[in-house]
């Protein structure tokens, strides 16, 4: 939490001035109301006129700068929530391919959106609001000593008291947070995977159960809430509650001294006012503080965990000169073995086709092979370098991909493209459509619907092609990449991928002419367990 304002030194340190300043202003117009209340016992009417106007310039003064404080502090405040996101961000990508997909979608929107305004608004604007309080506490205090020294004592036996209570306070409200951090993940996640599945509900006709479940999930959510509220509602009304006994007890000894002619008369109407400054600020400034220490546990949830890369060797940058190696590859799902000692071989600028039944791990061997698997033992070798030692970075350099599911942007054709690559090469993109026989689009900055719904399966599917075009690696893994296509444009784009000589591929396909199947080097059937 403080890494989080002090990579702003003065940012911070032009704002608490600020802060300052206004706190100052608004102890000074309590101040002004003795003039203008002594004017009225004297019955000067010129006098009372003169304070009021003067009054009413501070709180002009006030008002203006309080305007341009709150504008700088939001832009601040939103500074520092763009790099509370970009945290977010750094933590996730941090993560390996198999720790990302342990966390469902609807979890990591809730960080982003949940978890983050819940750190807005209950920790860097309390801070700032702490800070403005204590400030006025201060400057409110250093008011009231100035009309008697007696007030000072009371003032500091009464504070004490109201900052004892809250931290028994602090650790129901740090639960509570906890529990409603919870909730908000549980509730984007079931929102996002019934939106997900509206399809299929409307294709069944069974909306009336996506309207059921999601009224199930929102009852489920709104308990939580009750649950933080009623905690809320006891820290603040039970901080509210001393706040006012305390300034009851101002206002008898106020009272006192007037009557016994230690203060002016006059000082009635400021002491009062500067009282309430004091235990308002007070009782906000306890309900703040337990506030910002529950909200920790959202902090620590988004600080980037150390990545599981014990193995890893970032010193190593591999260039694939000769063969990719699998030894004695063995992997299980749920206790079925999927590999068992599996042996292959795959030379530099190969073309290598992978067939097999469903469910015999062509896609898995896949995965494997990219990074994303990577709980199998056995050995794999790019150029007698382990698998296991290069970071993913350094992998996705040599190698590409391509998934028959493909997710599509809600953007233009060039960054779905290109991945928004900031020097964009508008001829290598061209050479990219054409390669992937893409005819479909009229402009790169054509606008795809969200994953692609304006698309048929072929037209994702080239587009994902597209992207290997664009950034074409030595290394091609395509996974059913082209099984949506017609059987003209498949071909064509295959005999292009095999007349690369310079390309390693390894193709899962289910239908395969034996026309096709001539032009691959290798044809590798898994139903056999290569071994």
């Amino acid at each position: 939490m403080k890494k989080t304002f002090t990579e702003h030194p003065y940012l911070l340190v032009i704002n608490v001035i600020w802060l300052i300043i206004d706190a100052a202003l608004s102890t000074f117009t309590s101040v002004l109301l003795t003039f203008s209340t002594n004017a009225i016992f004297s019955k000067n009417m010129r006098q009372l006129f003169f304070w009021i106007a003067i009054n009413l310039s501070v709180w002009l003064i006030l008002l203006i700068s309080d305007y341009f404080q709150t504008v700088f502090q939001e832009k601040f405040i939103q500074k520092i929530m763009v790099e509370i996101r970009a945290t977010i961000s750094s933590q996730i990508t941090q993560k390996s391919y198999t720790d990302f997909h342990r966390t469902n979608t609807g979890e990591y929107l809730s960080e982003y959106i949940n978890d983050a305004g819940n750190i807005e608004a209950n920790s860097i604007r309390k801070i700032f609001s702490l800070i403005s309080h204590g400030v006025l506490i201060i400057f409110a205090t250093i008011a009231l000593t100035i009309y008697h020294w007696l007030f000072l004592p009371v003032i500091i036996i009464l504070s004490l008291l109201m900052m004892l209570l809250p931290s028994r306070l602090a650790r129901p409200m740090s639960q509570a947070t906890e529990n409603l951090s919870d909730g908000n993940a549980k509730l984007s996640n079931h929102l996002t995977n019934y939106l997900n599945g509206f399809d299929v509900f409307f294709n069944f006709n069974r909306l009336p159960v996506y309207r059921k479940l999601v009224s199930k999930t929102a009852l489920n959510y709104a308990q939580t809430k009750v649950d933080y509220t009623k905690t809320n509602a006891r820290v603040t009304n039970t901080i509210g509650g001393l706040s006012i006994f305390c300034q009851v007890m101002v206002d008898i000894v106020t009272s006192i001294l007037a009557i016994t002619a230690r203060i002016p008369l006059g000082a009635i109407s400021s002491t009062g006012n500067i009282a309430s400054t004091i235990f308002n600020s007070l009782s906000s400034f306890s309900n703040e503080f337990v506030q910002i220490k529950a909200i920790k546990p959202l902090f620590d949830k988004i600080e980037p965990a150390s990545s599981s890369t014990d193995n890893v060797n970032e010193d190593i940058t591999p260039i694939f000169n000769r063969s990719i190696t699998i030894k004695n590859l063995n992997y299980t799902i749920d206790g079925k073995n999927i590999f068992n000692h599996l042996n292959l071989k795959l030379d530099k600028g190969g073309k290598y086709a992978l067939i097999g039944k469903s469910g015999v791990g062509k896609s898995t061997l896949l995965k494997i092979l990219s990074g994303q698997i990577t709980d199998y033992t056995g050995e794999i070798l790019i150029d007698n370098i382990n698998l296991k030692k290069l970071s993913q970075t350094k992998l996705v350099n040599l190698l590409q991909y391509v998934d028959q599911n493909v997710y599509l942007f809600n953007d233009t054709v060039a960054n779905n493209i290109s991945l928004w690559d900031e020097t964009l090469s508008l001829p290598n993109l061209k050479n990219s459509l054409n390669k992937a026989k893409i005819d479909f689009t009229t402009t790169n900055k054509q606008i795809i619907a969200e994953n692609g719904q304006n698309l048929s399966g072929g037209q994702k599917q080239r587009l994902a092609l597209a992207r290997f075009f664009y950034q074409p690696k030595p290394i091609a893994l395509i996974d059913e990449g082209l099984s949506a296509l017609d059987e003209v444009t498949a071909a064509e784009i295959d005999n292009s991928l095999l007349a690369d000589n310079d390309l390693t591929l390894l193709e899962v396909s289910h239908h395969l002419s034996d026309e096709m199947k001539a032009k691959y080097d290798k044809i590798i059937s898994l139903d056999q367990k290569q071994s």
